[in-house]
């Protein structure tokens, strides 16, 4: 039967859910440095990876477990900061709807055009893509479903190379894109299990707002815990895993 994956930045933001897990004794797949966990999450089968921090990191180890494991959904967990203007409070959990990558295109600030203003999608349509994807990708259907089971929000995130560190520029991001939660990897996840056609759920719980700097003012055990208990109940709904 194939796995979950259950893919995080760090393993701390998984902690709470893989300290029984045993490492795979063999992965080959993986480069010097990482390493894959095995256990059950809610009765289900899974496999671990902490992809690294940053979007190469993501997009590497997401394609090489894609291709290892064969699994047949990806939940990918860990934390965030939220975007002004959504109601979302540090220590909150949410479910992601769609992931944008908010700085890939041309120029910055003001001026910034995403990928689509030089006409080169990031993934091209194919017979199960009808439209070429540009910044925006969108994620499983079942997402918003699983998050009302849930009874948690669902809203859509964004990715950033560089941590958003000012509130105008957060103010900016979330008002070109719609984006509630910004990450360091979740549209380069995206966009592999996409391009591969592999659901993927996405949930984080919220450490920080987003330009904040003050790390007095976090909460990020909060936030794992949030997330944590999350993706615990995600695991029993996904219709994708069996």
């Amino acid at each position: 039967m194939a796995p979950l994956l259950l893919l995080s930045a760090t393993e701390f933001e998984v902690e709470p859910l893989t300290a029984a897990f045993e490492v795979v004794a063999s992965a080959p797949e993986l480069p010097p440095g990482w390493r894959a966990r095995r256990g059950y999450l809610e009765g289900k089968g899974c496999v671990a990876l902490a992809t690294g921090v940053g979007k190469v990191n993501a997009a590497a180890l997401t394609a090489l477990a894609l291709t290892a494991f064969r699994p047949r959904a990806v939940l990918l967990v860990g934390i965030g900061g939220a975007y002004p203007g959504h109601d979302l409070q540090p220590g909150q959990a949410v479910f992601a709807l769609s992931d944008t990558h908010v700085d890939t295109g041309v120029g910055h600030g003001a001026s910034w055009q995403g990928v689509e203003s030089i006409g080169f999608p990031l993934l091209p349509p194919t017979a199960r893509r009808a439209a070429p994807t540009y910044n925006r990708i969108e994620l499983a259907s079942g997402a918003l479903a699983v998050a009302r089971r849930l009874a948690l929000p669902a809203a859509h995130f964004g990715t950033a190379e560089a941590v958003t560190a000012d509130a105008a520029t957060a103010r900016l991001l979330t008002a070109r894109h719609g984006v509630a939660v910004e990450s360091m990897e979740g549209a380069a996840v995206a966009q592999v299990a996409a391009a591969l056609h592999v659901p993927l759920y996405q949930v984080r719980g919220v450490s920080n707002l987003v330009g904040d700097r003050d790390k007095s003012n976090w909460r990020v055990a909060d936030a794992v815990t949030a997330s944590c208990a999350a993706a615990r109940g995600a695991a029993r709904l996904l219709p994708e895993v069996e």
